[in-house]
């Protein structure tokens, strides 16, 4: 993995200064995502991003869960 991590560090002291900012965000926001995990059961849910009123999509449940 090191080899990685050496080709990334490469990588991010090549960018230009303009795009610095953008990949810290980029980068803070996964490691967060990661340090978010849970043991409860079903901590998944509520976890993932899409639209506020997902009842727009309710003709793919149609049915589901009846014989």
């Amino acid at each position: 993995m090191s080899e990685i991590r050496d080709e990334l560090h490469h990588l991010i002291d090549a960018l230009p200064d303009d795009d610095v900012a953008q990949v810290l965000a980029d980068v803070r926001n996964r490691a967060s995502m990661r340090a978010a995990t849970s043991t409860k059961s079903f901590a998944w849910v509520g976890s993932f991003s899409g639209p506020a009123d997902l009842s727009t999509n309710s003709e793919h449940l149609e049915g589901f869960g009846r014989d």
